[in-house]
């Protein structure tokens, strides 16, 4: 993943903040349903595990974002001179926020993952070994999208 983070400068510190809390929310999110409703009785499966998981989502929804960011940059770049859009609905403009993409599409990919191998895994394993097969293996496909994503779409430059 040939991805320059730039994450430390204060335009990109609130926007990595937002992004590693959306992620923790998803991920506590994930720990309420797996101590209430799929039985995990481990509290260092349900607590340990979502913290490396959020890490990864949050690496993800960088690289996504990143990747965004770098094709805004070019367009910008390509049409400095041109009329804005003066109009955009509420959904638009909700959209053109710069965290909503990277995290619906994390969202989007994270939970339906979870659950069916969660649901898979019960089949074969106890309900703690299909939690954590089931955290890993939808994040570790988040990762392969955001880097799919990447390539090509972002087609960020190698700095």
């Amino acid at each position: 993943m040939p991805i320059r983070i730039r994450w430390k400068s204060k335009e990109y510190f609130g926007i990595a903040l937002l992004l590693l809390g959306m992620c923790g929310v998803l991920q506590l999110f994930l720990i309420y349903i797996g101590q209430y409703f799929l039985e995990i009785g481990n509290y260092y499966v349900v607590i340990l595990v979502p913290l490396g998981i959020t890490l990864a989502t949050f690496y993800a929804s960088m690289i996504i974002f990143e990747s965004y960011a770098q094709v805004e940059r070019r367009e910008k770049l390509r049409s400095q001179f041109r009329k804005s859009k003066t109009y955009s609905s509420k959904l638009e403009q909700i959209l053109n926020f710069p965290i909503t993409k990277p995290l619906i599409i994390i969202f989007a990919v994270f939970t339906p993952i979870f659950f069916i191998t969660f649901y898979i895994c019960t089949f074969f394993l106890n309900n703690t070994i299909s939690f954590l097969t089931a955290e890993n293996i939808s994040a570790i496909i988040c990762l392969l999208i955001a880097n799919l994503i990447e390539k090509n779409y972002g087609r960020v430059k190698r700095y």
